[in-house]
């Protein structure tokens, strides 16, 4: 009894210090932390916010030749990042996209007109005499400078190196009287008349019209000439009232979704819900850890993604309760079936976990930009799902089983065994449901086409706030007569969005001005602006392809080889089936394809596995024990004991995305097609997956059938 008892003291010891560290790095991470001047920031403080949380311009800039070689690559992007640092901005994220294309990332700044026309600038600077002959470069420049004058005038204060000090006083001495010219990138910027010649080596550009204007020539120059042309490809301005609503907003969404599955599992699982929804807390916490230590920059669809990795971490623990409840239905004792559960549930949690981690591998070697984030913020999701559900709530309840806390079997929500449902029985009917759906997408492709956006087909999208009650019929005869082609929405009831093809920085800047004289508006009221060049989506949508492609053929070796063909090929089918849904609504109802859409797909991709490798599984494990049973048994009984798994995994991720969808509503061109995708993935595990794996069955036994005959 003393050794009981003691043994009870010591878990009850142990899961209270559990629970305590549990709570205090979840409190510390959200509020932070200072004592005795030692700080922790908060999770709010210390993650890295993208451009759609704190507002600021992303530029991507393409170079303009064929086969740049990686050296050159380089070297662009170092001379664009020193030209954007020379401004003075702060927080500056270069990093380079594909073979010829870099993105920067500017927050804080909301003028893209003059970025993009900073960034444009190939930076070829020269020195030329009466008759147009070249005389000194920038490549004799060791210096640039803005400073103002003895007139206080800006100028960009010029100091040669070593060549060029010897250069310049040659030809100062032989063009005195006469001017040398200063251009710029062809264009001429002064052109100074020589007083006498110049030996110290340095030299004034006049004629600036600002001292921001001479400091982002001073910039130009001594970042240095780019080796090759750039334009502008894509132009995202995010502006600083839309980013400083976009967090709050994604923070609400996360709070009531998660706060919806703790309710749920609680409910549903009771006591072990409890501790699940402890885990999960940690789970939450770790991975706002790694995402501050790894300086990964969160985004609003980084922020969907990881409610949807939640939905992830919530499915390792329903697996492991649905088999400790059928434990507990065949009338084993709670430990017993515990044990049991943890050990019956290591398999598909593993197998349908690997399955997505190697989707998600994938799509970060092909993918890029955002695609990219969602493919680490997954792996990430993965890994620490694993730990927090395999050895953390393992440890909670087992700690709650030996001080006596679990123990009745009601305390699980455990009910009786459910009778056996004939699905497979029904195949014709869920295939025909899926066939008429993807037909009647299909023909609406074909006849409309999909309503592709601007991300593919190029062109500019500007959103505007009006406040409550604008009419839209007057503010159309406003920027229609600058820009006749716009196509006109109204978002939100508060705001006015403009789509158009021929929409440049300058336009955009007349059609706002123009709204601000009428409507009195400040400056912050331009919310957002994305100029996208049509080049951007083609190569998105061709690497996105490539991904999918490799997603899927690597998907299907893994579990050719943990399983066998079949079931390899039942799981592609399915795959492809929550594909063409996804596009099949999205064609039926005329909804825009846009970027976020291709991302969207290839998550759904990488998610949607996860049930199909989980109902495979117990039929792999049903078919061992069931020797004498047939196919359609087998799978019937195996989609009976899923069932509850499937529809509680469901649901839980459904709730997450659709609290995003709701409450952050620039997210839902990646939010909605996910909202989709996954419904249609929990159909497809069911009754199209399964079904689809007895039809190969029973064709693989009429051919061994007809050899044998």
């Amino acid at each position: 009894m003393k050794g009981r008892s003691k043994s009870k003291s010591k878990s009850s010891i142990l899961f209270v210090l559990c629970v305590v560290v549990i709570m205090s790095l979840a409190f510390v991470g959200f509020n932070g932390f200072e004592i005795a001047g030692w700080e922790v920031k908060s999770f709010n403080n210390a993650i890295t916010k993208g451009l759609d949380l704190q507002g600021g311009v992303s530029v991507l800039m393409e170079i303009q030749e064929d086969n740049v070689s990686s050296d050159v690559l380089e070297r662009t992007k170092q001379l664009l990042e020193l030209r954007v640092n020379s401004i003075g901005v702060a927080e500056t994220v270069v990093t380079v996209e594909g073979d010829n294309r870099i993105r920067i990332d500017i927050p804080g700044e909301y003028d893209s007109n003059e970025i993009v026309e900073n960034l444009s600038k190939t930076g070829n600077l020269e020195f030329r005499d009466s008759d147009g002959n070249v005389l000194l470069t920038g490549k004799d420049v060791k210096e640039a400078t803005a400073v103002l004058d003895s007139t206080s005038s800006p100028v960009v204060s010029l100091e040669f190196n070593d060549d060029g000090k010897e250069k310049f006083a040659e030809v100062t001495a032989n063009n005195i009287g006469k001017a040398i010219s200063i251009y710029m990138d062809d264009e001429l910027v002064s052109s100074p008349v020589v007083q006498s010649a110049i030996t110290d080596g340095k030299a004034v550009i006049n004629g600036m019209s600002s001292m921001d204007e001479a400091t982002k020539l001073a910039g130009v120059i001594s970042s240095g000439a780019l080796p090759v042309e750039v334009k502008a490809a894509s132009i995202s301005n995010v502006g600083a009232q839309l980013g400083a609503e976009a967090l709050p907003n994604a923070i609400k969404a996360g709070v009531i979704g998660v706060g919806i599955i703790f309710l749920f599992m609680i409910v549903y699982y009771r006591i072990p819900g409890l501790f699940a929804s402890i885990a999960l807390t940690l789970y939450i916490t770790l991975v706002l850890l790694v995402f501050t230590e790894m300086k990964v920059a969160l985004t609003l669809p980084g922020i969907a993604a990881l409610l949807l990795t939640i939905g992830m971490a919530v499915d390792a623990n329903i697996l492991i309760f649905e088999r400790i409840k059928e434990e507990l239905t065949r009338g084993i004792s709670v430990k017993s079936a515990i044990k049991a559960g943890f050990e019956n549930a290591m398999a598909s949690i593993v197998d349908s976990n690997s399955t997505t981690f190697i989707a998600a591998l994938i799509l970060y070697f092909i993918g890029s930009g955002s695609v990219k984030g969602f493919a680490v913020t997954l792996m990430i999701g993965i890994v620490l799902s694993l730990f927090t559900a395999l050895i953390i709530t393992k440890l909670l309840v087992n700690l709650a089983v030996d001080m006596g806390l679990l123990k009745k079997i009601w305390q699980f929500g455990t009910k009786k065994e459910r009778k056996v449902l004939k699905i497979v029985q029904k195949t014709k009917i869920w295939f025909a449901i899926s066939l008429i759906c993807i037909l009647i997408g299909v023909g609406f492709t074909v006849t409309r086409g999909l309503n592709l956006g601007i991300d593919f087909q190029g062109g500019t999208k500007v959103v505007v706030e009006l406040g409550e009650g604008f009419n839209k019929e007057e503010v159309d005869e406003v920027v229609k007569a600058l820009v006749p082609d716009a196509v006109t929405n109204e978002v939100e009831d508060t705001q006015y969005e403009i789509k158009a093809k021929d929409l440049d920085n300058d336009k955009v800047s007349e059609v706002f001005k123009a709204l601000q004289d009428k409507y009195n508006l400040e400056d912050d009221a331009l919310l957002s602006q994305d100029q996208i060049g049509a080049s951007v989506g083609k190569d998105l949508t061709k690497n996105s392809i490539i991904a999918l492609v490799v997603a899927c053929l690597a998907m299907l070796l893994y579990i050719a080889v943990r399983f066998k063909m079949d079931y390899g090929i039942a799981a592609i089918v399915a795959l492809v089936h929550d594909v063409l849904i996804t596009v099949s609504v999205f064609a039926i109802f005329d909804i825009p394809v846009n970027t976020p859409f291709i991302a969207a797909i290839l998550t759904i991709v990488g998610y949607s596995i996860n049930d199909t490798i989980v109902i495979f599984d117990r039929i792999r494990e049903n078919a061992k024990s069931m020797r004498r049973a047939s196919d359609t048994e087998i799978a019937n009984k195996s989609l009976t004991q899923t069932m509850a798994r499937s529809i509680n995994t469901t649901l839980t991720t459904l709730i997450t995305i659709a609290a995003v969808n709701i409450f952050v509503p620039t997210v839902r061109e990646f939010s909605f097609p996910l909202i989709i995708g996954i419904a249609a993935g929990a159909y497809s595990s069911i009754f199209i997956a399964a079904p689809t794996w007895v039809v190969l069955r029973k064709r693989e036994a009429k051919k061994a059938e007809g050899k044998v005959n």
